[in-house]
């Protein structure tokens, strides 16, 4: 590939609409006066196995906050997009390079002080949507913390995880627990990132029950059950960086995932927002 060939490269196609970072001060103004609404994206760099990118979890979480804001917009209820949070608490993928983690602690210096900003602005409402369920203590935290320090500000803290979770069995083909780069994140990306994604590259490896039990189950506290477990090493679980079978990712289940998930955080947002202050 030649020098200027290197130039034109396009690796992947942002879509619209325009993010906090993306609009000028005047747009952020004119903004202010339909909403106070902001929604937050929450990622994290760190593997997903030899077919995804680092990046998965920045680009699932902008995207994510994209349907959501453009559904609200559909429906009256204006929002915008704040910049995506690109580090996250990834301590358990270290054995994996490139993986960049940030202790919880900075995450939630970090994400005050990124909504404090923006409520001097004139913001405040702060939805704060996870990429990386990794975060979700965090920014749990921040949300108090942010409701504390204001006198009018409110902040949540929305996991879609737990309603993906409960129909990831009538969208995915995939009969074995599929988790971290498995079927389903894979048929995700595929939608948003195809440039960035190869099945193909994937190696299928699937946990024993009481292995994932303890990653991903409906006991477990990210998919809505009541137990936690502090993750020691991925490196450990899974020699490839991943957890289950790439090779079925399809758009069409990805379009299925983001529309599952997307019902949810907008009907959330909705209620709680717009519909209870008319």
């Amino acid at each position: 590939m030649t020098e200027q060939e290197m130039l034109d490269q396009v690796l992947y196609v942002q879509k619209g609409p325009a993010t906090l970072p993306e609009m000028s001060g005047p747009e952020i103004q004119e903004a202010l006066k339909a909403t106070q609404t902001i929604l937050i994206p929450f990622g994290a760099i760190e593997d997903h196995g030899a077919h995804l990118p680092l990046g998965t979890d920045i680009y699932e979480a902008r995207e994510i906050a994209r349907r959501t804001a453009i559904r609200l917009a559909a429906q009256g209820c204006p929002v915008v997009i704040g910049p995506t949070m690109p580090f996250g608490t990834s301590s358990f993928h270290m054995g994996f390079p490139g993986t960049i983690s940030i202790t919880a602690s900075t995450l939630l210096t970090l994400t005050q002080e990124v909504c404090m900003s923006l409520y001097k602005g004139g913001f405040r409402n702060f939805v704060l949507v996870h990429g990386h369920d990794g975060n979700l203590p965090s920014m749990m935290v921040a949300a108090q913390n942010i409701v504390d320090a204001t006198p009018d500000a409110t902040a949540v803290v929305l996991n879609w995880m737990v309603a993906l979770s409960k129909v990831y069995h009538t969208i995915q083909r995939s009969k074995k627990g599929e988790s971290h780069g498995g079927e389903g994140e894979t048929s995700r990306l595929l939608v948003t990132h195809p440039e960035l994604t190869h099945p193909e590259r994937g190696t299928t490896f699937h946990l024993a029950p009481e292995d994932l039990r303890k990653i991903q189950s409906p006991e477990s506290m990210k998919t809505g059950g009541g137990v936690y477990y502090g993750v020691r090493s991925y490196k450990a679980l899974t020699p490839y960086g991943h957890i289950g079978d790439p090779s079925l990712a399809a758009e069409e289940t990805g379009e299925k995932g983001y529309g599952v998930i997307v019902d949810w955080l907008s009907s959330i947002i909705k209620r709680d927002f717009f519909d209870e202050k008319r």
